[in-house]
Protein backbone atom coordinates (compact mmCIF):
# COMPACT_ATOMS: atom_id res chain seq x y z
CA UNK A 1 0.00 0.00 0.00
CA UNK A 2 1.75 3.08 -1.09
CA UNK A 3 1.38 5.79 1.79
CA UNK A 4 1.58 9.94 0.77
CA UNK A 5 4.35 11.96 0.82
CA UNK A 6 2.91 13.75 3.89
CA UNK A 7 1.65 10.34 6.02
CA UNK A 8 5.65 9.14 5.37
CA UNK A 9 6.77 12.72 6.60
CA UNK A 10 4.92 12.40 9.54
CA UNK A 11 5.71 8.92 10.65
CA UNK A 12 9.12 9.19 10.07
CA UNK A 13 9.37 12.20 12.16
CA UNK A 14 7.14 10.74 15.16
CA UNK A 15 8.79 7.37 15.22
CA UNK A 16 11.08 6.10 17.88
CA UNK A 17 14.53 6.50 16.97
CA UNK A 18 15.83 4.16 14.43
CA UNK A 19 12.34 2.84 13.76
CA UNK A 20 11.14 5.48 10.85
CA UNK A 21 11.42 2.60 7.99
CA UNK A 22 9.71 -0.31 10.07
CA UNK A 23 6.81 2.12 11.39
CA UNK A 24 6.37 3.19 7.41
CA UNK A 25 6.49 -0.47 6.40
CA UNK A 26 3.66 -1.59 9.59
CA UNK A 27 1.37 1.10 8.84
CA UNK A 28 1.34 0.75 5.03
CA UNK A 29 0.47 -2.81 5.74
CA UNK A 30 -2.32 -2.02 8.55
CA UNK A 31 -3.73 0.20 6.16
CA UNK A 32 -3.46 -2.53 3.17
CA UNK A 33 -5.23 -5.02 5.93
CA UNK A 34 -8.16 -2.45 6.41
CA UNK A 35 -8.56 -1.98 2.26
CA UNK A 36 -8.49 -5.24 2.25
CA UNK A 37 -11.87 -5.78 5.16
CA UNK A 38 -9.51 -7.45 7.27
CA UNK A 39 -10.43 -5.16 10.57
CA UNK A 40 -8.65 -7.55 13.08
CA UNK A 41 -5.15 -7.65 11.02
CA UNK A 42 -5.61 -3.39 10.44
CA UNK A 43 -6.48 -3.19 14.23
CA UNK A 44 -3.55 -5.61 15.03
CA UNK A 45 -0.66 -3.92 12.96
CA UNK A 46 -2.30 -0.26 13.69
CA UNK A 47 -2.05 -0.59 17.35
CA UNK A 48 1.39 -2.01 16.67
CA UNK A 49 2.42 1.79 14.59
CA UNK A 50 0.88 3.30 17.43
CA UNK A 51 3.51 1.78 20.18
CA UNK A 52 6.38 3.09 17.80
CA UNK A 53 4.80 6.48 17.38
CA UNK A 54 2.32 7.22 20.11
CA UNK A 55 2.14 11.03 18.61
CA UNK A 56 1.27 10.25 14.96
CA UNK A 57 -2.38 12.29 13.76
CA UNK A 58 -2.03 9.71 10.81
CA UNK A 59 -1.91 6.67 13.32
CA UNK A 60 -4.43 7.93 15.45
CA UNK A 61 -6.89 8.87 13.04
CA UNK A 62 -6.64 5.48 10.88
CA UNK A 63 -7.09 3.38 14.71
CA UNK A 64 -10.19 5.60 15.17
CA UNK A 65 -11.89 5.12 11.89
CA UNK A 66 -11.10 0.92 12.13
CA UNK A 67 -12.56 0.36 15.25
CA UNK A 68 -15.91 2.34 14.55
CA UNK A 69 -15.76 0.30 11.61
CA UNK A 70 -15.30 -2.62 14.13
CA UNK A 71 -17.74 -1.08 16.43
CA UNK A 72 -15.30 -1.02 19.31
CA UNK A 73 -16.94 2.34 20.63
CA UNK A 74 -15.09 3.01 23.38
CA UNK A 75 -11.81 2.11 21.40
CA UNK A 76 -12.70 4.70 19.07
CA UNK A 77 -13.72 6.94 20.87
CA UNK A 78 -10.15 7.49 22.69
CA UNK A 79 -8.50 7.46 19.22
CA UNK A 80 -10.36 9.85 17.82
CA UNK A 81 -10.13 11.86 20.87
CA UNK A 82 -6.15 11.57 20.81
CA UNK A 83 -6.97 12.46 16.98
CA UNK A 84 -8.53 15.91 17.43
CA UNK A 85 -6.79 16.54 20.24
CA UNK A 86 -2.69 16.30 18.50
CA UNK A 87 -4.43 16.98 14.99
CA UNK A 88 -6.65 20.31 15.92
CA UNK A 89 -8.66 18.76 13.21
CA UNK A 90 -12.71 18.47 13.07
CA UNK A 91 -12.43 16.22 10.31
CA UNK A 92 -14.03 13.15 12.26
CA UNK A 93 -15.83 15.03 14.57
CA UNK A 94 -18.58 13.40 13.22
CA UNK A 95 -17.45 10.15 13.50
CA UNK A 96 -16.66 10.78 17.08
CA UNK A 97 -19.83 11.91 17.94
CA UNK A 98 -21.30 8.56 16.41
CA UNK A 99 -19.26 6.94 18.85
CA UNK A 100 -20.65 9.11 21.69
CA UNK A 101 -24.19 8.45 20.62
CA UNK A 102 -23.66 4.68 20.65
CA UNK A 103 -21.97 4.76 24.06
CA UNK A 104 -25.45 6.53 25.07
CA UNK A 105 -23.91 10.04 25.71
CA UNK A 106 -26.13 11.60 22.89
CA UNK A 107 -25.29 14.98 25.37
CA UNK A 108 -21.76 15.05 23.97
CA UNK A 109 -22.82 15.20 20.13
CA UNK A 110 -24.13 17.97 19.21
CA UNK A 111 -21.34 20.35 20.80
CA UNK A 112 -18.70 17.95 18.78
CA UNK A 113 -21.05 18.74 15.54
CA UNK A 114 -21.51 22.45 16.43
CA UNK A 115 -17.57 22.97 17.08
CA UNK A 116 -17.01 21.74 13.17
CA UNK A 117 -15.75 24.96 10.89
CA UNK A 118 -18.05 24.70 8.06
CA UNK A 119 -15.62 26.36 5.69
CA UNK A 120 -13.00 24.12 6.28
CA UNK A 121 -14.78 20.59 6.29
CA UNK A 122 -15.82 18.48 2.98
CA UNK A 123 -19.24 19.35 2.61
CA UNK A 124 -20.03 15.19 2.83
CA UNK A 125 -18.60 15.52 6.44
CA UNK A 126 -20.71 18.78 7.16
CA UNK A 127 -23.62 16.59 6.09
CA UNK A 128 -22.87 13.76 7.85
CA UNK A 129 -22.37 15.68 10.95
CA UNK A 130 -25.61 17.02 10.88
CA UNK A 131 -27.05 14.07 10.79
CA UNK A 132 -25.34 12.76 13.56
CA UNK A 133 -26.90 15.54 15.64
CA UNK A 134 -30.21 15.20 14.49
CA UNK A 135 -29.77 11.31 15.57
CA UNK A 136 -28.94 12.54 18.99
CA UNK A 137 -31.37 15.14 19.29
CA UNK A 138 -33.97 12.42 18.64
CA UNK A 139 -32.38 9.98 21.29
CA UNK A 140 -33.35 13.31 23.61
CA UNK A 141 -36.85 13.20 22.31
CA UNK A 142 -36.17 16.65 20.65
CA UNK A 143 -37.22 15.96 17.30
CA UNK A 144 -38.34 19.29 16.33
CA UNK A 145 -35.08 20.47 16.77
CA UNK A 146 -33.47 17.76 14.73
CA UNK A 147 -36.06 18.74 12.04
CA UNK A 148 -34.69 22.39 11.93
CA UNK A 149 -31.41 21.75 11.96
CA UNK A 150 -31.39 19.11 8.72
CA UNK A 151 -34.05 21.94 7.31
CA UNK A 152 -30.96 24.50 7.71
CA UNK A 153 -28.97 21.85 5.22
CA UNK A 154 -29.10 23.03 1.31
CA UNK A 155 -31.89 20.63 0.33
CA UNK A 156 -32.23 21.36 -3.30
CA UNK A 157 -28.73 21.16 -5.20
CA UNK A 158 -28.27 20.96 -8.42
CA UNK A 159 -27.06 17.35 -8.21
CA UNK A 160 -27.59 14.86 -5.61
CA UNK A 161 -24.95 13.03 -3.52
CA UNK A 162 -25.48 10.18 -1.58
CA UNK A 163 -24.79 12.88 1.21
CA UNK A 164 -28.15 15.09 0.68
CA UNK A 165 -29.71 11.33 0.09
CA UNK A 166 -28.73 10.02 3.57
CA UNK A 167 -30.53 13.94 4.96
CA UNK A 168 -33.27 13.72 2.83
CA UNK A 169 -34.02 10.07 4.28
CA UNK A 170 -33.57 10.99 8.09
CA UNK A 171 -35.17 14.10 7.87
CA UNK A 172 -38.08 12.36 5.98
CA UNK A 173 -37.96 9.59 8.69
CA UNK A 174 -37.96 12.62 11.19
CA UNK A 175 -41.28 14.26 9.65
CA UNK A 176 -43.30 11.21 9.18
CA UNK A 177 -42.91 10.31 12.99
CA UNK A 178 -44.08 14.28 13.67
CA UNK A 179 -47.20 13.17 11.77
CA UNK A 180 -45.77 15.43 8.62
CA UNK A 181 -46.49 12.89 5.95
CA UNK A 182 -47.22 15.25 2.20
CA UNK A 183 -43.36 17.01 3.50
CA UNK A 184 -41.79 13.06 4.48
CA UNK A 185 -43.58 11.72 1.18
CA UNK A 186 -41.74 13.82 -0.80
CA UNK A 187 -38.40 13.49 0.86
CA UNK A 188 -39.42 9.62 0.02
CA UNK A 189 -39.84 9.92 -3.26
CA UNK A 190 -36.38 12.19 -4.02
CA UNK A 191 -34.28 9.43 -2.35
CA UNK A 192 -36.07 6.98 -4.84
CA UNK A 193 -35.68 8.85 -7.26
CA UNK A 194 -31.91 8.82 -7.23
CA UNK A 195 -31.31 5.22 -5.99
CA UNK A 196 -34.24 3.17 -6.10
CA UNK A 197 -32.40 0.18 -4.46
CA UNK A 198 -30.14 2.20 -1.56
CA UNK A 199 -32.98 2.31 0.99
CA UNK A 200 -36.40 1.56 1.96
CA UNK A 201 -37.76 5.02 0.46
CA UNK A 202 -39.74 3.61 -2.19
CA UNK A 203 -41.60 1.56 -0.04
CA UNK A 204 -41.92 3.80 2.20
CA UNK A 205 -43.48 6.67 0.14
CA UNK A 206 -45.56 3.23 -0.89
CA UNK A 207 -47.12 3.05 2.22
CA UNK A 208 -47.59 6.64 3.18
CA UNK A 209 -49.63 6.92 -0.60
CA UNK A 210 -52.26 4.23 1.19
CA UNK A 211 -52.87 5.53 4.30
Amino acid sequence: MHLSDDIVRDLKVTARPGKGEILVKVFADAVAAYTAGDLDEALRLGDQAKHIALRSVPIREFLGVAYYAAGRWNEAQRELSTFRRLSGSTEQNPVLADCYRALGKPDKVVALIDEMDVTKVDPAVLYEGQIVAAGALRDMDRIDEAIARLQKLELDPPVADSHHMRAWYVLADLLESRGRFTQALELFDAVAAVDEEATDAGERAARLRSR
